[in-house]
């Protein structure tokens, strides 16, 4: 997108976390390559390039024979894993079950195998591949929202720009894969 819209850049890694987020509101950088819009909507120093980059879908992973809808996050008695935070999905939806936040993706899925946990949240990012694991779980999609570019407010005057490259970027996408 920004070669397209001829604007150069230099990239760095950063993990995906809330203090991402606070950073970039913060001004310690001027972009991220994406968020859901519900993770930035507290942070005012942080707009987005209104054209989605993706979809992204929450899921909730059961073991088989138990309980497997969204109702399962409303019990607090319910322990679910998963490799985002409390706070980073509760910023998604309302969840009252306990959240034990395990970053290997791994090791949640030997909980889940062992008996140790009946619930994790997932999203499919890269890390996600549903049908390595559709034959072991149940898996339920729970939330489903568009994924955006977000930048520093103090960049707005890009975002035209970068919204046309974008749509252009996501059009030669399309073209190649149809």
């Amino acid at each position: 997108m920004y070669k397209q819209a001829n604007i150069p850049i230099d990239l760095f890694q950063v993990n995906n976390s809330p203090r991402s987020v606070k950073a970039l509101n913060d001004g310690f950088f001027d972009a991220d390559i994406g968020k859901i819009l519900s993770s930035i909507k507290h942070h005012n120093n942080i707009i987005y390039v209104p054209t989605p980059i993706a979809s992204v879908g929450l899921y909730l992973v059961c073991i088989k024979n138990i309980p497997c809808h969204k109702g399962v996050l409303d019990d607090e008695n319910n322990m679910v894993v998963s490799r985002f935070n409390r706070k980073m999905l509760t910023n998604i939806l309302p969840i009252k079950a306990s959240i034990s936040q395990i970053l290997s993706h791994q090791r949640i899925n030997k909980m889940l195998r062992l008996g140790r946990v009946n619930y994790s949240l997932i999203a499919n990012d890269s890390e996600f591949d549903k049908t390595k694991i559709s034959d072991e779980f149940e898996i339920v999609e729970i939330s489903r929202e568009n994924y955006y570019h977000i930048l520093h407010k103090r960049n707005q005057h890009l975002v035209s720009k970068l919204n046309s490259a974008l749509k252009i970027v996501l059009s030669e996408q399309d073209k190649k894969q149809g």
